[in-house]
C-alpha cells in the first residue's frame, strides 16, 4: 500500500513521535522513508546566522530521523530544501511520488509560527496523498511509563529467543531497565526512552 512515506521535520522538541510514527508505518509495508527540512525563506534572515544556521539546524534534523530509521533496519533518504515549508514539502512529495505525508502538528513556535501558520493544516488540505497527523509533545521521549517499557523489552525477549518472565522495571537516567528470569539466568533489558531500541544483557 505505501512504498515511499514523507515525514518532514523542523527538529522540535517531539518530532521522534512523528518519526517513529513514520517509521512504523515504513517496517509494515517495507517502505523507503523521505525526510525533509526545510529551511524556511521567510524566517532566515530573522534569525542570527541566516540560512547557515537554519541548514546545519536542518542537518542535524535529518540525521536524527536518519538513526531512528537504520536502528529499524528501514531504507531512509533525507533532504534539505529552500522555501515555503507547505509549498515545499508538497512539491518534493511530487516528486519522489509519496504515498503518505506524515506530519506534526504545532511543529513549530515563536517567530517561525507566526510567520507560517500552520503547516500540517496545509499540508491536508493540498496534498494528492494521503497526510497522517501526530500532534507533537513537548518532549523527545516516547516511552514515558513503565508499562510501556516493559512491553518492550518483552517484546525484544521473545525476538531473542527467551522464554523469560519480566520481573521489575525502573527508570535509571536517560534508561529504562527491565529485569527478567529465564531458568536460572538473570536478564537485563535496556530501552532507549527516545528511539525505543532495547539491548538484552545476561548477567
Amino acid at each position: 500500500m505505501y512504498e515511499r512515506i514523507l515525514v518532514p521535520t523542523d527538529g522540535s522538541a517531539g518530532t521522534t513521535h512523528v518519526a517513529l510514527q513514520a517509521i512504523d508505518l515504513a517496517e509494515q509495508y517495507d517502505a523507503t522513508l523521505y525526510t525533509l527540512y526545510v529551511v524556511n525563506d521567510d524566517t532566515r534572515s530573522l534569525l542570527p546566522g541566516g540560512g547557515d544556521e537554519l541548514r546545519d539546524r536542518g542537518q542535524r534534523a535529518v540525521d536524527r530521523v536518519a538513526k531512528l530509521a537504520e536502528s529499524h533496519d528501514v531504507k531512509s533518504i533525507t533532504e534539505i530544501r529552500e522555501g515555503d515549508p507547505a509549498s515545499t514539502i508538497l512539491d518534493y512529495a511530487g516528486e519522489v511520488g509519496a504515498n503518505v505525508i506524515v506530519a506534526g502538528t504545532h511543529g513549530r513556535s515563536g517567530v517561525e509560527r507566526r510567520v507560517i501558520g500552520s503547516v500540517a493544516e496545509r499540508l491536508v488540505r493540498h496534498a494528492n496523498c494521503p497526510v497522517m497527523t501526530v500532534r507533537l509533545p513537548e518532549t523527545d521521549e516516547t516511552v514515558d511509563d513503565a508499562d510501556h517499557a516493559t512491553d518492550l523489552a518483552a517484546d525484544s525477549l521473545k525476538t531473542a529467543g527467551y522464554d523469560a518472565d519480566v520481573t521489575g522495571t525502573e527508570r535509571q537516567r536517560n534508561v529504562w531497565v527491565v529485569e527478567a528470569t529465564t531458568g536460572d539466568r538473570t536478564l537485563v533489558v535496556y530501552v532507549d526512552p527516545v528511539t525505543q531500541r532495547t539491548s538484552v544483557v545476561s548477567r
